[in-house]
């Protein structure tokens, strides 16, 4: 991937669709003096390159005919940063308009007439990372934001933006780097027996380090478990044959070991939801069996468990939606663009099911009872998981498999240090440092090879 740092760029920075608001992102050292060709500000005595601190203008953008019926004054506010106190450390600015697609297109289309092209994926915090405005992890987190599905994830993205993840990496190298330059005196002034640093505040500085990077670690390697598998979660009316699918799916593909999931004939045995880790021809996913969502259950306990349910399946990757073959399908059940797989269960028990259902391609007939139509069910789910696969949101894991192979580098490195200060020369020393100083400066971007920094920006949207 190769930018051009010294173009001016632009990009639709709002979510795709219709919306009251709509929002085009520019950046690039001439912003004010492209945009004046452009853009009117409704102050007739107001000059864009006069402009020298932050600012908002209402005013109008013009868009030149293109077929039209004439041009057009489409009015907005524009956000002006003159300076390089920006998101990039460049002069930047925000249009911020009516959030009509075809109109922001336009925008786009008029500021290329003006010279500012369209920006790619990730380029506006591209030119943010590399101008020091934030390190690596905290480009990873912008795209965690952006991504986030679940509070708890959002939470972990915001505080990795905040630095949460890479500011006391950034303490303990700098301190590395002092302890590098004491220990180098050191060496050129051997001959006059100066000591620049003590070997017991040697050994402190680097137990602390040490323990940084050991918090670290497990700060990232926790986020990772939270994220790896994707959940697929069992959903549909009570005593739909949920239970005993997910019995029947967790013995196939799961633990032996497994307890397992309440089956009963009366309706609502399941209250709180049940998971299993199961494994799908080298796919490991999360299974998940939910209480029977029935909006005419009523009670505290019912309600909090309806309230699980919900909060289950809208976690979900893959949404299996069981319906007994001897109940009438539902009038969702045949919607082509369902994000649901539907399992029409106990097949066994016959009563026309796999007729009944038959016009839904999407329906899979199984039966708990036989095993019936299993195989085809976790074909399916595998199916379902690829389709659905995250990417990019599973931001902590990206950045967990970045980085936690050059933490226990540095970890390695420090441990030697330490080893080494009970009786081996400083030189010996310095080069353990050294190598620590390489996997963190490879954590927070210090030292980075440009295809690390393709492979991460190229996950992000265009327009940020």
């Amino acid at each position: 991937m190769s930018y051009d740092l010294h173009d001016t760029i632009a990009a639709i920075a709002s979510a795709p669709g219709g919306a009251a608001r709509g929002i085009v992102r520019i950046s690039g050292s001439d912003v004010l003096e492209k945009l004046s060709a452009c853009f009117r500000p409704d102050d007739p005595s107001l000059q864009l390159s006069a402009v020298g601190a932050p600012r908002r203008i209402a005013g109008v953008f013009h868009l030149h005919d293109d077929g039209r019926d004439g041009d057009l004054e489409l009015p907005g506010h524009l956000l002006l940063w003159p300076s390089a106190r920006s998101y990039t450390r460049q002069p930047a600015a925000e249009f911020h308009t009516t959030g009509s697609p075809p109109l922001l297109a336009a925008v786009i289309d008029e500021l290329a007439h003006v010279g500012i092209r369209a920006a790619e994926p990730g380029e506006f915090t591209m030119r943010a990372f590399l101008a020091g405005r934030i390190d690596l992890t905290q480009a990873e987190a912008v795209l965690g934001v952006i991504d986030s599905r679940e509070r708890d994830e959002l939470d972990a993205a915001l505080e990795q933006l905040a630095g949460g993840l890479s500011r006391p990496l950034h303490r303990i190298r700098q301190d590395l780097l002092a302890v590098l330059a004491e220990l180098e005196a050191g060496l050129d002034f051997v001959e006059e027996d100066i000591e620049f640093v003590s070997r017991d505040a040697l050994r402190e500085r680097l137990l602390e380090a040490r323990r940084v990077v050991a918090a670290t670690l497990k700060q990232i390697s926790g986020r990772d478990v939270r994220q790896e598998l994707p959940r697929v979660v069992i959903v549909g009316p009570p005593n739909a044959g949920k239970s005993s699918l997910f019995n029947m799916l967790v013995r196939r593909f799961g633990s032996e070991a497994s307890p397992g999931s309440i089956v009963s004939p009366e309706p609502g045995a399941t209250r709180d939801y049940v998971s299993e880790r199961i494994v799908i021809d080298r796919v490991e996913c999360l299974l998940v069996d939910t209480a029977g969502i029935d909006p005419r259950t009523a009670g505290r306990l019912h309600g909090d468990s309806q309230q699980m349910s919900e909060s289950q399946r809208r976690r979900a990757e893959v949404r299996l939606l069981c319906r007994e073959c001897t109940q009438p399908p539902d009038g969702e059940d045949d919607d082509p663009d369902s994000e649901e797989l539907l399992v029409v269960t106990k097949c066994d028990l016959g009563g026309g099911g796999a007729q009944r259902f038959g016009c839904s391609g999407k329906a899979v007939h199984c039966s708990s009872v036989t095993g019936g139509g299993l195989d085809e069910l976790a074909g399916r789910i595998q199916e379902y998981i690829a389709a659905n696969d995250r990417g990019p949101a599973a931001f902590a894991a990206a950045t967990s498999a970045r980085c936690s192979g050059s933490l226990r580098e540095a970890d390695r490195a420090i441990a030697a240090a330490l080893e080494l200060t009970e009786n081996a020369g400083e030189e010996l020393i310095a080069a353990e440092i050294r190598a620590a100083l390489a996997g963190l400066g490879d954590v927070v971007g210090a030292t980075t090879a440009d295809d690390v920094l393709d492979r991460i920006f190229s996950q992000f949207c265009i327009g940020k």
